[in-house]
C-alpha cells in the first residue's frame, strides 16, 4: 500500500473564515440532533458576521438552536450537483447565539 501525498492542513483565523465563507454561497450545515450528527445542505449568505439562511421547524433548525456546536463546510455547485470548494476543502465551527427572524 503505498502514501498518498496529502494536503497540507492550515488552522484559518477567525477573519479568514468569515471571509472564505463569503465566496460561495452553498454549504452543508452539520448539527447535533438528539445527540446524533446530521448534515444538510444549505443556501446562506453572510451578513455582517453572521451566517444566514432559511429553514422551516424541524431537525436542522433544533439542532442548531440547542447550544451545541455546528460546523460548515463551504460547496459550490455545477449544474445539479454539490462539489467541495476546490482548490481546498475546508471547513469551521462558529459560535454565538442562534436567533430565528420573524416570518
Amino acid at each position: 500500500m503505498s502514501a498518498e501525498p496529502t494536503a497540507e492542513v492550515q488552522n484559518l483565523e477567525h477573519h479568514e473564515c468569515w471571509a472564505m465563507l463569503r465566496t460561495v454561497p452553498v454549504g452543508r450545515l452539520a448539527v447535533l440532533a438528539g445527540g446524533r450528527p446530521d448534515i444538510f445542505p444549505i443556501n446562506y449568505t453572510v451578513d455582517a458576521g453572521t451566517l444566514v439562511f432559511r429553514t422551516s421547524e424541524g431537525t436542522k433548525l433544533t439542532g442548531a438552536s440547542e447550544d451545541a456546536p455546528v460546523a460548515v463546510e463551504a460547496d459550490s455547485v455545477t449544474g445539479r450537483r454539490f462539489k467541495v470548494t476546490e482548490p481546498m476543502t475546508w471547513w469551521t465551527r462558529l459560535s454565538g447565539a442562534v436567533r430565528t427572524a420573524p416570518k
